[in-house]
């Protein structure tokens, strides 16, 4: 094979890994949206108990029928939809990152086999050029966000703790516990992630 096929090859690669990176940021923009939305609802239920479940009794009837569903069972499926949806936002997070490290190697290989040509869109040129907004939407994505994550859950179980006379003989109450034990931890996990990476990447420079 040619030098020149194999930069070929070696480029067209670099297209297609950078379309895939592009169809990953919108899904977690939309993992992103989802999150909020169940955050805002979430709240909104904390805060007006009572009219929360009005308002899911009147959705109910008018979407599926008069059919009588306990309000903490909604309450179950809303908390675990969250937990699932924070997975999958913390799993294409750290995808996302992989990947952009490998269009920075990639365009490293290519520049080195193009000489004098340069090519470093996603590498040196973006990292020396690198926005401040960019910097404060990232520090959102990879701090901002898990650290709302853990103390909307925290505040979520504390809040349903004390509408329960007795939370600990509640069903309902320890599904919500486990639920929002594993938002928690998997925020934790992912926080500890990012900033043994972030002194490893300072140590090495």
């Amino acid at each position: 094979m040619t030098d020149e096929k194999k930069i070929e090859i070696l480029y067209d690669h670099y297209k297609d890994t950078f379309e895939n990176q592009k169809s990953y940021l919108q899904k977690r923009n939309y993992y992103t949206w989802i999150c909020l939305g169940l955050i805002a609802t979430l709240s909104f239920q904390m805060a007006n108990p009572d009219e929360s479940s009005v308002i899911s009794t009147e959705l109910i009837k008018k979407n599926i029928g008069d059919i009588k569903i306990d309000f903490s069972y909604i309450n179950n499926v809303l908390t675990f939809t969250l937990l699932w949806v924070v997975i999958m936002y913390y799993q294409i997070n750290f995808l996302i990152e992989k990947i952009y490290k490998y269009i920075q190697e990639t365009e490293c290989k290519l520049t080195k086999e193009m000489k004098p040509f340069e090519i470093s869109r996603e590498g040196k040129t973006y990292l020396d050029h690198y926005p401040w907004l960019s910097e404060v939407v990232h520090k959102i994505y990879s701090i901002g966000f898990p650290v709302t994550l853990i103390c909307v859950s925290v505040i979520k179980w504390i809040t349903e703790k004390k509408q329960l006379v007795e939370p600990f003989s509640n069903g309902h109450f320890w599904f919500d516990t486990l639920f929002l034990f594993g938002i928690v931890l998997t925020s934790l996990l992912y926080l500890t992630n990012r900033h043994f990476n972030d002194f490893k990447k300072q140590k090495k420079k």
